[in-house]
């Protein structure tokens, strides 16, 4: 990865980090709604400054909407009953485990050897995350909601790269996607909390638009980095937000700093950081 992507996508993962921490503070599925509205109310302009995607780029639209979805939905399970400290490293953490996985699947790869290390590193600090010697096991379903967040993240991943390498560019898939993204989500927060989701982001208005702007930022930068440059090194390094996480769970949301919590975050970080350089290697 060239510096100057590698410095953005550090940024941005900074921002994801934080955004991730305004979720954890408010009422979640709201929260994640009405970012997504100041996100789409941002980016609207763009899409009278972009082409149309072709029809085969709508099929590739249409599987990352439903993916970033159940994304969204985990994490506000996640958040409800878990740390951010805790539940974050984990969602994020995964991440490669499972792209590991869909590779093989779907194309029949399998991980270098060396690369089993730094899949291993990432397993022993996601269980020690989850096994806290100190405070006990994270809460069940959070475990499993970060879980699946991380399936999401790494599927959509892929669907999205191969959308930000259509013949529009990557702008184009970029507007259209968080728009649309936005509006599907809407739609889908609505339904399960119904009216309460207006007068939740009402009452969040300030975390709401920070939210927005924070998201669309971080995302924006994912996608232009995923449009130049291989998906493992740039999701690795866009994890690297685990560390950040940690941190402003600390500093920021008063959750416990023990050495444990922060050897463990430390192991997610390092065993991304070596999965990307082996598999650049």
């Amino acid at each position: 990865m060239d510096p100057v992507a590698a410095s953005l996508m550090l940024i941005a993962g900074l921002l994801h980090a934080s955004w991730h921490a305004i979720v954890k503070t408010g009422s979640g599925l709201s929260i994640l709604a009405g970012m997504g509205l100041v996100s789409s109310v941002l980016t609207l302009p763009f899409l009278l400054m972009v082409p149309v995607p072709a029809p085969s780029t709508w099929p590739i639209i249409l599987v990352s909407l439903v993916l970033h979805a159940g994304y969204k939905a985990s994490l506000a399970i996640a958040y409800r009953s878990s740390e951010l400290g805790r539940s974050y490293p984990i969602a994020r953490g995964t991440v490669p485990l499972f792209a590991t996985l869909f590779a093989y699947v779907g194309l029949q790869q399998l991980p270098q050897p060396a690369q089993f290390i730094g899949i291993a590193v990432v397993v022993l600090g996601i269980l020690g995350l989850a096994r806290d010697r100190r405070h006990g096991p994270i809460d069940r379903r959070a475990f499993w909601a970060a879980i699946f967040a991380a399936a999401m993240v790494a599927a959509y991943a892929v669907i999205d790269a191969a959308g930000t390498r259509q013949a529009e560019g990557w702008a184009s898939f970029t507007a259209w996607m968080v728009v649309l993204d936005s509006l599907f989500f809407f739609i889908v927060a609505a339904t399960h909390r119904g009216a309460a989701i207006l007068s939740d982001m009402r009452e969040a208005f300030i975390p709401v638009l920070i939210a927005g702007v924070l998201g669309l930022a971080s995302f924006t930068v994912f996608l232009w980095a995923l449009s130049r440059n291989p998906i493992a090194n740039v999701v690795a390094f866009r994890e690297c937000s685990v560390l950040f996480a940690t941190v402003i769970g600390i500093f920021f949301l008063g959750e416990r700093a023990t050495t444990w919590r922060l050897g463990c975050a430390a192991l997610v970080a390092a065993g991304l950081v070596l999965i990307a350089m082996l598999r650049a290697a």
